[in-house]
């Protein structure tokens, strides 16, 4: 408001008492890191580094998987092929938030809001300095996110097998032109310079550095508050993206902060967005707006999808404070991501009758168990007998205990099981009693092999 311009006493108090107040907080020089997401590329979750009330966190601690594209695959035989410019070695991660938190000394508490924001953590809890660091998740976060872990160093695995371990300290890439290749490829990703700096390149975790990361994390429900140093408060509520992600509130005697990542109000299959746990908080910490991108990649309708920080109508007077939970509770959300998984079902539907077959890499769980339900019921309608297949070393595990997380889902779902309307909560479940969904560890599972010689459908779990 352009009001008041000319400082009064009142107002120079009011000023003074709110520097007081909001001094707890402070960004730290290990700063934000966001990775861009344009033109299809892998998409990071943001990461943050803060001091609350003398107690410093870290907000999510992700790996950034565009690295292993400068590095080649393992060869499926003898003859090598040429790489081109690719690096021919055990492959190298990039993880920057555990870098500088690493450099900044340590962190008294890692706050996790999804699976992918804790891939890095191996990385920190492996050192000495975060010895007595705590790492706070919400329960099926932590289930899914050590399951994606483990598949990443299964994938890992076949490169060492291949190359070998490095024995001799840095491999000799690391001094050579290709290096700075990769480095000049990854600076066209994340949005702040990192100049030369190979701190943030890290040789991937072990399976001991996986469950010590494990013994450290302490796993919380929706809408648990957890007491952390005795200073503050901490609690999580559904982000309505996926399984098990959250929005995290941070109290402390001073002020009250709120770390919103991704997030859809309505979701089709996760537990809607918690809105009040958005109200009341002194400080929003929000940088990803990855959602408002995909809608409109052009931002030419920015303006509209961002209404709700509209300060004039913020202060409409004698509007319900409901009609706004309401406007930000319709179904825009669900109608959208139903129809991205149409379309994507009419391609795999067109691709089948034209007697091909399908590979699909789905990095988001949910995501897969959706597509799964409605090709199920494009192959009906189409009289199409078609097997799917899932390839993931943790495939079984995943669908195992998806069917039985119904507090972890939206409303919808809760109502249809406990009516007992569908016995299950997704349609995986009958794909496989049908015999139509089939589960296996690797692409060279012998069944596998025999199973899928004709038109089939691939669905391969990434980390």
């Amino acid at each position: 408001r352009k009001e008041n311009l000319v400082p009064t006493p009142s107002t120079q108090k009011e000023t003074q008492r709110r520097r007081r107040r909001y001094q707890p907080l402070a960004l730290l020089p290990a700063r934000t890191w966001r990775r861009k997401n344009s033109g299809g590329d892998y998409h990071t979750p943001a990461s943050h580094l803060l001091e609350v009330e003398g107690v410093r966190l870290l907000l999510d601690c992700p790996v950034d998987l565009s690295a292993l594209a400068a590095f080649a695959p393992v060869p499926l035989g003898a003859d090598c092929g040429d790489a081109g410019d690719l690096i021919r070695a055990v492959p190298y991660y990039w993880s920057p938030a555990a870098a500088a938190a690493a450099k900044a000394g340590g962190v008294d508490a890692v706050l996790v809001s999804s699976a992918t924001g804790m891939l890095g953590l191996p990385f920190l809890t492996r050192l000495p300095s975060f010895a007595n660091t705590k790492v706070y998740v919400t329960e099926l976060a932590a289930r899914i996110g050590k399951l994606m872990m483990g598949e990443l160093m299964e994938m890992h695995s076949e490169f060492v097998r291949y190359y070998g371990l490095d024995t001799d300290g840095s491999p000799k890439w690391m001094q050579g032109e290709k290096l700075h290749k990769l480095l000049s490829s990854l600076q066209n990703i994340v949005i702040e310079d990192e100049g030369m700096d190979l701190a943030p390149l890290m040789p991937l975790y072990s399976a001991p550095n996986l469950e010590e990361c494990m013994r450290k994390t302490q796993t919380v429900k929706y809408g648990e508050e957890v007491c952390f140093n005795g200073m503050l408060m901490l609690k999580a509520s559904s982000s309505g993206l996926e399984l098990g992600n959250c929005v995290w509130s941070i109290k402390g005697p001073r002020a009250s902060i709120t770390y919103l990542p991704s997030t859809l109000f309505v979701s089709a299959h996760a537990l809607d967005c918690d809105y009040n746990s958005l109200k009341e908080n002194d400080i929003i910490l929000f940088s990803d707006f990855s959602s408002l991108n995909v809608m409109d990649e052009n931002n030419e309708n920015l303006g509209e999808n961002a209404m709700v920080c509209d300060d004039s109508l913020l202060r409409a007077d004698g509007v319900d404070e409901d009609e706004y939970v309401q406007c930000l509770s319709k179904n825009d959300d669900i109608a959208e991501e139903i129809e991205r998984i149409s379309f994507i079902c009419s391609c795999i539907s067109d691709a089948i009758k034209s007697g091909g077959s399908v590979l699909i890499p789905i990095g988001r769980l949910g995501v897969i168990l959706l597509i799964l339900e409605h090709i199920s019921e494009t192959l009906l309608s189409s009289n199409m007998k078609v097997p799917i297949f899932m390839i993931s070393d943790a495939a079984e595990k995943i669908i195992s205990f998806t069917n039985a997380v119904p507090e972890w889902l939206c409303k919808p779902r809760q109502e249809k099981l406990f009516s007992r309307e569908e016995e299950a909560l997704f349609g995986h479940v009958e794909l496989l009693k049908e015999g139509r969904l089939f589960l296996f560890p690797h692409l060279y599972s012998k069944g596998l092999l025999v199973e899928g010689a004709l038109h089939c459908i691939l669905s391969r779990l990434e980390p």
